[in-house]
């Protein structure tokens, strides 16, 4: 059964909504659902327990309450109330049912499954999880008088993960129930050193709690939600998160009527928030021996399909592989595939599509491999096993590729083309002929300059041709010197993307494009993981080679210009024209250093 309910909390410019846990059972166009007002209380409290029916129905009996553990039920006779609504066309009744319950002992409960009967069917709602807890034992904690009345916590899904894993982040504000909170501002430039991080769209606005710590009620608000994604191992630490918050003590009369007619009170006040920094123990994944790992780390499906299973020599054919699922999606890394003899890889494509909302990253990677067969027959792909991790198995989970059949034929069209070519058009030569003696100063055949060229231009063409087949076998079966070749251009395409990304506005994009370009490319050239490293990673590679330190030191300030500004709430087009100009330099002295 879904759990729902809230209790309005008045706010200027946002609200926050507090829900309670409930129960509820539904049958078509009718339901049956329970409420309390509070899902943590101190001993001696009282809960406020609703049972409330809406649809259309005739007859409804008073709810039958079970026993109570931990609570002690003030009156068996319930405050009733009901309300009609008219939608569509079609009447709806709204009837409800109030009990009030006081808590006695400390501990976790559940209010137990309430039955109820309507038009002579019994229905029954969800068990709710409720914990109390001991006042006087809380009052003496001494902790407790040294809590803030309102904090910044970030609260991790793991503290203990292994390299790639999903980790959800949340951005949590407490507060006591004294407090409004009115507006909040992160503020910019939240680095998250060691991780790859995405934030998670939500679509809904922040959504409170009652939550008791050492003895003191807070109302607990979710603010905002990331994924960070672990780059290397050992002990990380999570930064602080900075905010600004807008907030007031519960207002008097005088502040609230000034509130009414355009005033803010006199309690208002902005606060500057700022959470406590996380360490986390990052395991390393454990070896593995008989698949091909991908880099992946969560929950995923893999697939591999094929454009067409017939086709013609020169004609080119889409091998593509898609990774769906859940889990590190901008970190996979491309399969490899053992192609047999007479097919040729040209530049291979990948794209992905990222799904951030749901609280997690999920979505899809695509890999597409162009190949182009040489000579007919029939070619086979071997299957391939394909491995990722799994944090909730705690182990790898292996895929097999199965493997792919497809025939080349001739291409008639080549042929003909090729006989066409062999022929010759010769006219005969008509008209009057003339004879001459030849000269005496004639040059022997092996002194004349046209001979020994006509023997070394064959030789010639044969060796360009033979270093060209050697280029491009070697751009088809060496990854890293393909990369390394093709470096600058797709350097030089991404950061084509980044100015289209500028003129369209997308400034959060294009940064994030120009860190692609940078990394992008030093990777390329070195032969590094496509993704996974850390900035200083890419720094000490580059001292590694002996690049100028001059240009290793502008190559870490945009590197960190990236990362911070990404995410800043705005960015002027002339800063980042500037930091392309930078971008483009640096480009043009990497090229010649490594």
């Amino acid at each position: 059964m879904k759990k729902t309910g809230s209790l309005f909390l008045g706010s200027l410019l946002f609200l926050l909504l507090f829900p309670g846990l409930t129960g509820r059972a539904a049958a078509q166009d009718l339901q049956v659902e329970a409420t309390v007002s509070e899902t943590t209380i101190f001993t001696g409290e009282r809960l406020t327990l609703s049972v409330e029916i809406s649809g259309s129905f005739n007859n409804v009996s008073r709810p039958v309450l079970p026993d109570f553990d931990g609570f002690r039920l003030l009156s068996n006779t319930p405050s009733t109330s009901r309300s009609f609504s008219y939608i569509n066309g079609e009447t709806s009744t709204t009837y409800s049912y109030q009990y009030a319950l006081i808590a006695q002992d400390a501990g976790d409960y559940q209010i137990p499954s309430i039955a109820i009967e309507i038009d002579g069917t019994e229905y029954r709602t969800d068990p709710i999880s409720v914990s109390i807890v001991d006042r006087n034992t809380s009052a003496s904690d001494p902790s407790a008088s040294s809590r803030p009345d309102i904090f910044l916590r970030l609260e991790v899904s793991d503290e203990t993960p292994v390299t790639g894993q999903q980790l959800i982040t949340d951005v949590v504000l407490f507060f006591k129930s004294g407090l409004e909170v009115n507006s909040y501002q992160p503020v910019p430039g939240w680095k998250a050193e060691g991780f790859w991080k995405e934030e998670l769209e939500s679509g809904q606005r922040p959504r409170a709690e009652s939550v008791i710590i050492d003895g003191v009620r807070y109302r607990k608000a979710r603010l905002l939600q990331f994924s960070l994604f672990p780059t290397k191992t050992g002990e990380l630490t999570i930064s602080p998160y900075e905010i600004v918050v807008s907030v007031r003590s519960a207002s008097s009369r005088s502040d609230r009527l000034g509130s009414i007619f355009g005033g803010f009170g006199t309690n208002q006040r902005r606060v500057e928030l700022t959470s406590d920094p996380i360490t986390l123990q990052v395991d390393p994944l454990p070896p593995i021996d008989d698949a091909h790992y991908i880099g992946a780390v969560g929950s995923f499906d893999l697939s591999r399909t094929i454009s067409t299973r017939e086709t013609m020599v020169g004609e080119t054919i889409e091998i593509e592989t898609r990774i769906s699922g859940t889990g590190n999606i901008p970190l996979i890394s491309k399969p490899g595939y053992e192609l047999p003899d007479g097919l040729e890889i040209y530049d291979p494509r990948e794209t992905s599509s990222l799904n951030r909302r749901n609280g997690q990253i999920s979505g899809t990677s695509t890999f597409t491999d162009v190949v182009i067969a040489r000579r007919p027959g029939t070619f086979t792909l071997p299957a391939v096993d394909l491995a990722y991790y799994s944090p909730r198995r705690n182990s790898y989970v292996t895929e097999t590729l199965p493997e792919i059949t497809f025939t080349v034929n001739k291409n008639p069209n080549a042929v003909a083309a090729s006989a066409q070519q062999q022929s010759f058009d010769i006219q005969p030569v008509t008209g009057l002929a003339s004879w001459t003696a030849p000269a005496d100063n004639s040059v022997s055949l092996l002194g004349a300059w046209w001979f020994w060229g006509g023997l070394l231009f064959p030789a010639i063409l044969l060796l360009l041709a033979y270093r060209w087949k050697q280029y491009q076998d070697r751009m088809s079966s060496d990854q890293h010197f393909a990369r390394s070749q093709k470096a600058l251009d797709k350097a030089q395409e991404r950061l084509q993307e980044v100015i289209t990304q500028s003129e369209e506005g997308d400034i959060k994009g294009a940064y994030h494009s120009l860190y692609k370009v940078i990394t992008g490319f030093i990777g390329d050239r070195l032969g590094l993981p496509e993704a996974g490293l850390s900035d200083q990673e890419y720094v000490k590679r580059l001292e590694q080679s002996d690049v100028n330190p001059e240009l290793v030191k502008n190559v870490k300030l945009l590197l960190d210009k990236c990362a911070s500004i990404s995410y800043a709430p705005e960015t002027s087009h002339e800063y980042l024209k500037s930091h392309v100009g930078l971008a483009e330099k640096i480009l043009n002295k990497l090229k010649k250093d490594l």
